[in-house]
């Protein structure tokens, strides 16, 4: 192979790289999950892979990141029908801090560490942990912070979400199902299934159905 073949299948590559990741969604590379970033590392990967390589060519390696694109599109789609198969692919937030209490036990658990946590705080212009109500570390990495003045919610997380209950919501807020249904009635709403979204802010549950 010549140095032209060489920098053409490199500009080829370039192009439909550049190409796939617009078609493969609009999530900045911070917010990928774990599946994603591991899609695109394999991606890369192969397109490497087709230079200067005979028995691997340039369109044997776009069929194989087309086939890899469509087979997590629909992870996505299943995922998004089940909040349980959503979790395993792709875990739970992790609550750094909650209610204004640090809880170093998950800290060595997700292997984070005091200076990360600094450097995150002062990132949001936060300069102590005692103005912090909510922090948590998100599946990408990230730390969400929401400090106590801004605070308007028992839990920054959803109790239902498209007809579905986190039963692990509500056992942070040591509620039960009896508990939600409860308040979900106070509100004429007889069916869990007619709620799209339902969180517990401070003074009210805040309901909206389908």
């Amino acid at each position: 192979m010549n140095v032209f073949e060489v920098f053409f299948i490199s500009l080829c590559i370039y192009i439909y790289l550049s190409v796939l990741l617009r078609i493969f969604g609009k999530k900045e590379f911070s917010q990928l999950n774990v599946f994603d970033f591991v899609v695109f590392l394999i991606i890369a990967e192969i397109m490497t892979d087709t230079v200067g390589n005979k028995d691997f060519t340039f369109f044997h390696g776009v069929i194989a990141t087309i086939t890899l694109i469509v087979v997590d599109r629909l992870v996505s789609m299943i995922t998004m029908k089940s909040k349980r198969l959503r979790d395993i692919f792709e875990g739970r937030p992790t609550y750094i801090i909650f209610k204004g209490k640090l809880d170093q036990e998950k800290m060595k658990k997700q292997r984070y560490t005091v200076d990360d946590l600094s450097h995150h705080l002062r990132v949001n212009d936060i300069d102590s942990i005692s103005k912090v109500e909510f922090a948590l570390l998100e599946t990408n990495g990230s730390l969400s912070i929401i400090s106590k003045d801004e605070c308007v919610v028992e839990l920054p997380d959803a109790l239902i979400c498209d007809g579905i209950v986190d039963e692990n919501n509500l056992k942070l807020l040591n509620r039960d199902l009896n508990w939600l249904k409860k308040e979900l009635k106070k509100q004429h709403i007889d069916h869990i299934e007619d709620v799209f979204y339902c969180i517990l802010e401070k003074d009210k549950l805040l309901v909206i159905k389908k």
